[in-house]
């Protein structure tokens, strides 16, 4: 802030500097005009120089203050159009106003922020809009005139009768606390209720187990931070609901790849277990339940030893009992 000042009064001191400069310069010219017996050009030189002098001295002042330079507004996405639904009119509304705030040169006249409401219309909204528009009515030369016309056909005419009763039915639900007190806050704004009796309503509508949760946690003293708390134990219920879920996937994988383990092994044992018994047999013995159809496995008919009712009924037992013993090891949780 210093350095600031004294660049400023640098520049101050050197226009003043040229400035005497410029009259010293004067004084010679008239001085000479005046031996030479020229009073008209004195008075045109004198003109010239007065109107030249203090430009020239006041551009290092306007080089050297950044804040005199003119400033860009900045670029504000306009709000979605307005049908006429009486819900988003509140939003609309603001988001108009925020724009008009934050581009003023954009939307300097009445006119011109009455016109970009006009844009941003559909719809019921746009058919109330055009006859307005088309007879030129006078509501469209006063912004705030206009809103209030705009109000009486979109808005809620009984705000602080409304807000109350939607109040007293909202519940968090399934919703996050930070969006169930974004809700509450707004409503909020709308009716005339003290500290005690918001927060006693904040509270009353929350999830259970973040009520639960609340036990802890002192008494707050504001809606604020009756909010802040219950915000924090939302947070803390849904990381705890987050890690049960990827302990549990995890869990259920391993199962899954313990079962996949058991039933190769098995199928890897049955194999062998099929390939030492075919390989008993003697050749006369194999080539006569071949020659007869007989099952090589257990010398029956009526099927093949890819199949063997036998087999199968022997690797049931064997599954069963695998699986009880891994059971019977396992340690309790």
């Amino acid at each position: 802030m210093a350095e600031t000042l004294e660049s400023k009064l640098d520049a101050i001191m050197s226009a003043l500097a040229t400035l005497s400069h410029r009259q010293a310069e004067m004084e010679g010219v008239m001085a000479g005009l005046h031996n030479d017996g020229a009073p008209g050009m004195t008075q045109s030189r004198l003109h010239q120089s007065q109107a030249t002098a203090p430009e020239e001295a006041a551009m290092p002042l306007l080089r050297q203050d950044p804040t005199i330079q003119q400033r860009k507004e900045p670029r504000v996405s306009l709000p979605d159009k307005f049908d006429g639904t009486r819900a988003k009119f509140r939003g609309f509304v603001n988001q108009v106003r925020l724009v008009t705030v934050l581009q003023p040169e954009r939307y300097p006249t009445e006119e011109s922020r009455v016109g970009l409401v006009g844009t941003l219309l559909t719809g019921q909204a746009l058919s109330w809009f055009a006859p307005l528009f088309e007879k030129r009515s006078p509501i469209l030369s006063n912004f705030e005139t206009f809103l209030e016309a705009f109000a009486e056909a979109f808005g809620e005419h009984d705000k602080a009768r409304w807000a109350t009763t939607k109040i007293r039915s909202l519940r968090q639900g399934a919703r996050s606390t930070s969006v169930y007190a974004s809700d509450f806050r707004q409503l909020a704004c709308d009716i005339n209720w003290d500290e005690e009796a918001l927060m006693s309503q904040f509270y009353w509508g929350l999830r259970d187990d973040v009520k639960d949760l609340l036990l802890s946690l002192p008494d707050p003293q504001t809606l604020n931070e009756a909010i802040s708390q219950a915000v924090k134990c939302d947070n803390r219920l849904f990381q705890r609901r987050q890690d049960q879920r990827s302990r549990h996937q995890t869990t259920r994988h391993g199962a899954a790849m313990s079962a996949s383990s058991l039933n190769s092994h098995l199928e890897t044992e049955d194999m062998q277990i099929d390939a030492a018994r075919v390989r008993s047999l003697t050749p006369e013995e194999k080539k006569r339940r071949m020659e007869e159809g007989l099952c090589l496995y257990c010398g029956e008919e009526g099927h093949k030893a890819g199949n063997c009712p036998k087999k199968q009924n022997r690797r049931t037992v064997k599954t069963r009992s695998a699986v009880i013993s891994e059971n019977d090891g396992a340690q309790p949780q």
